[in-house]
């Protein structure tokens, strides 16, 4: 691409981005320290797979996968005044993705536990595959998404159980990578959430944006993620209906913290059910 393509295609880029912008403003509020769009409190619709329906009058942030989702989806959703946020796996690779390939071998680690064809990430020497998680971050902006969902991004305590990563991660590997990672979406307009990784709280709350819990009533580690809403950043917590999941039990729990309470089934492949 010559340089007047690329310098129309920046100016018509960004065009085009204000004026998508228009009808999230309405629930989402930009703050005067950054460049993007904060993550609304409200009702989340969390689907990675599968035919996604949604009603923009019950929900607030919708999740789906960067890979399974056109740019032209997402620029419904935004002009209904839905939030986008792209899901993109940053500590560990399946083996169905396009770029899969692209990856260097050695740093494709164990299996992940589970879960058939996914593999951890060497996310030590991320260097090794910085511009590939790069593009997939350009990617999301790409598509409208307003921001990150990073999965995986708990390796270091794979290594300490009986499930490791091939790689004997430490946690200070972990938060630089994460750290970097902050940066990826930030530079590009994006926010970005914690997923999971609880001991990484005090690191993370900081700079992150929004949080996005698994199981952590069942398992115990709601109150970890208090910091996030005194600072007035929103908690999807996420329970799986083949858990054991109890709406009666589970919603009270997560209106209590202040969290958005939301059950769902674990392929994230149907309509999810919010707590009231």
């Amino acid at each position: 691409m010559n340089d007047a393509k690329r310098l129309f295609s920046f100016v018509f880029c960004l065009f085009g981005v204000a004026i998508c912008l228009m009808p999230v403003a309405q629930n989402a509020r930009a703050t005067e320290n950054n460049g993007w769009f904060s993550v609304p409190h409200g009702a989340f619709h969390w689907q990675l797979q599968g035919e996604i329906a949604v009603d923009p009058a019950s929900i607030a942030v919708i999740g789906a996968d960067l890979d399974e989702t056109t740019a032209l989806q997402v620029a419904k959703w935004r002009k209904a005044g839905l939030y986008p946020v792209c899901y993109i796996n940053v500590g560990a690779l399946e083996d169905w993705r396009d770029d899969y390939h692209q990856f260097p071998t050695d740093v494709v680690g164990n299996a992940y536990w589970g879960w058939d064809g996914e593999y951890w990430l060497d996310i030590a020497h991320y260097e090794r595959f910085a511009d590939i998680m790069t593009a997939r971050f350009d990617r999301c902006r790409q598509k409208g998404f307003l921001a990150v969902e990073p999965d995986n991004i708990d390796g270091y305590e794979a290594d300490q159980s009986n499930r490791t990563t091939g790689f004997k991660l430490t946690r200070e590997d972990q938060v630089r990578y994460v750290e970097w990672l902050i940066d990826l979406a930030h530079d590009r307009g994006l926010a970005i959430g914690q997923k999971n990784a609880s001991e990484l709280v005090d690191d993370l709350v900081d700079r992150m944006d929004f949080a996005l819990l698994e199981s952590a009533f069942r398992l115990g580690f709601m109150d970890e993620f208090d910091p996030y809403i005194a600072q007035g950043k929103p908690v999807f917590a996420v329970e799986y209906f083949e858990e054991g999941a109890d709406p009666a039990l589970f919603c009270p729990a997560a209106r209590k913290h202040g969290f958005q309470g939301v059950i769902a089934g674990l392929e994230l492949d149907q309509t999810p059910q919010n707590c009231p």
